[in-house]
C-alpha cells in the first residue's frame, strides 16, 4: 500500500500508517531528537527492516508527516477562496479566518508544533515547507486575481509570499508561548497580513 493509499474502514492500519501514528507520538512526547528508526518501529510494534521498507531514513518519514500536515493546512486557504473580497476589512477577516484555521489544523496534528520547528530547521526538509508556500502563494495570487484585484500578478506573488511566511512565524510563537494572548496574536498578524498584501 503506498503512502497516499487509505485502509479500509475497519480494517487493521498498514504498516506504514503504524509508522507514520508512532512517529507523531514520538514528536510530541520528545521532540524531533526522540523519532529515529529503532524507536519509530519500536512504538509502531514493527520490526526496523519493516520500517526500512517504507522510508530510507527518519528525515523521510519527517517529510512524509511535513507533507501531510501542510497539505491538511492547505485546506484552510482553499476553503476560503470562494469569499469575495470587497474591502479592507474583507480582506482583514479572511486573514484572520485562514490563520485561525491553520493554527486548528497545526493543534489537530498530532507532533505538529515539533514538526513545524523541524521542517524550518532540518535542511533536508525546508523544501518541504517551501514548495507548500510556492504552491499556497500562486494559490492566493489566482484568488485575487479572478476578484480583479492583482495588477501585477508577480508583485503580489512576493507579498502573497511573505504573508505566509509571517502567518507561519505567528503560528510557531502561539505554540512557543502555550497559546497566550492568542485573540490578539491573531487579530495583529491578519491586519500586518492584509498590509502586506496591499490590495487596496
Amino acid at each position: 500500500m503506498s503512502s497516499k493509499q487509505k485502509a479500509r474502514p475497519g480494517a487493521k492500519p498498514s504498516g506504514i500508517e503504524r509508522l507514520v501514528t508512532a512517529a507523531q507520538a514520538l514528536l510530541a512526547e520528545t521532540g524531533v531528537e526522540g523519532v529515529n528508526s529503532n524507536a519509530v518501529a519500536e512504538r509502531a510494534g514493527l520490526t526496523p527492516p519493516t520500517f526500512y521498507h517504507y522510508f530510507p531514513n527518519k528525515h523521510a518519514l519527517l517529510r512524509e508527516l511535513g507533507e501531510r500536515m501542510l497539505s491538511a493546512q492547505s485546506t484552510a486557504i482553499r476553503t476560503d477562496t470562494g469569499r469575495r473580497v470587497r474591502t479592507p476589512d474583507d480582506l482583514r477577516a479572511i486573514c484572520r479566518d485562514m490563520l485561525s484555521e491553520s493554527l486548528r489544523m497545526s493543534r489537530a496534528f498530532t507532533g505538529g508544533f515539533e514538526l513545524l520547528v523541524a521542517l524550518r530547521a532540518i535542511p533536508e526538509l525546508r523544501d518541504v515547507r517551501l514548495r507548500h508556500q510556492e504552491r499556497m502563494a500562486v494559490l492566493l495570487v489566482d484568488y485575487f486575481a479572478e476578484q480583479g484585484l492583482a495588477s501585477d500578478g508577480e508583485t503580489l506573488r512576493v507579498r502573497a509570499g511573505l504573508a505566509l511566511h509571517l502567518g507561519y512565524a505567528a503560528v510557531e510563537m502561539l505554540f512557543e508561548t502555550d497559546f497566550a494572548g492568542e485573540a490578539e496574536v491573531l487579530d495583529r498578524t491578519a491586519t500586518a497580513l492584509a498590509a502586506v498584501l496591499d490590495l487596496f
